[in-house]
């Protein structure tokens, strides 16, 4: 697997995430999610890991 498909992969995971958290925060909104901030948290410390490694991989090109 090359740098390419990781990233593809990564930016994957953080468009599915997105939709996630999207669901997560309307839910919260309606209070109809139980431990919503949980899984809130959760769904952005993902995503905050994913970019960074799509951010590590960008920049062995440089």
């Amino acid at each position: 697997m090359n740098k390419d498909q990781i990233v593809s992969i990564c930016d994957n995971l953080i468009d599915h995430l997105t939709v996630l958290k999207g669901y997560v925060e309307l839910g919260k909104l309606n209070n109809k999610v139980n431990h919503s901030l949980v899984i809130l948290d959760e769904i952005n410390s993902m995503e905050i890991m994913v970019t960074e490694l799509v951010n590590k991989l960008l920049s062995l090109d440089e």
